[in-house]
């Protein structure tokens, strides 16, 4: 017979599954089936050395173009884990783990776009943790990235803005709960002050004027 904890570990990779190999599958197509976990540089490059052994099982996944979009797909997969929750206890909250995963694309193969998520999800778990200050990334919030997004030196987008997609569900369902998806655009830093003045959503339909939503464009002119 299995015992509690066996049972808890049974369905929490069940969930853990069921986003890899059936809600992804079905937003954006299918996946290279490798994934890029969070090392313990990551986190020490923040100044962290006591890392949780939770928080390296975090990764992004890579979906090439294919009859879902013609374009280069990274997302995050972990921060929708249901850490700590017994599945046998009727929960208030309606949220699978921080509720939120983040996603990128890009107009070729982007190694960069792994690097930039995967410091995005690190910011994340030290800030539902309160190691960090800022708290967590929701829609609209504006992310410095303090270098170049392909680190190349010569690029403008040294920003993410954080968004509800349009063109995909901004949320989905696990059997832990659900968690919302936030589509992650590479902005300028004149963007960025634009967005001070016109708010989030204003700096929006200025990107999408300009054919600069969804896919993030390392190499592009700013749009002011």
């Amino acid at each position: 017979m299995k015992t509690q904890s066996e049972h808890w570990q049974q369905w929490f990779e069940s969930v853990w599954k069921q986003r890899e190999e059936v809600v992804y599958p079905k937003l954006f197509g299918a996946f290279t089936g490798e994934i890029r976990t969070l090392s313990r540089a990551w986190f020490e490059s923040m100044g962290f050395q006591d890392i949780d052994p939770r928080w390296l099982t975090h990764g992004i996944l890579e979906s090439p173009p294919n009859d879902r979009h013609d374009n280069w797909v990274y997302i995050t997969t972990g921060l929708s884990n249901p850490w700590g929750v017994d599945p046998a206890e009727k929960r208030t909250d309606p949220y699978s783990g921080l509720g939120v995963e983040f996603f990128m694309q890009t107009a070729e193969s982007a190694p960069w776009a792994i690097e930039v998520l995967g410091t995005l999800m690190a910011m994340q778990i030290l800030a539902a943790q309160e190691l960090i200050a800022g708290g967590l990334v929701e829609a609209f919030d504006r992310v410095p990235l303090g270098r170049t997004i392909d680190k190349s030196g010569d690029s403008l987008i040294k920003n993410l803005l954080i968004l509800p997609p349009e063109h995909v569900p901004a949320q989905a369902q696990l059997d832990s709960g659900i968690f919302d998806l936030l589509l992650c655009v590479g902005i300028t830093d004149a963007e960025v002050q634009f967005a001070r003045a016109q708010d989030g959503p204003g700096l929006q339909k200025l990107l999408m004027h300009h054919d600069y939503i969804p896919v993030t464009q390392a190499h592009r002119p700013s749009s002011v």
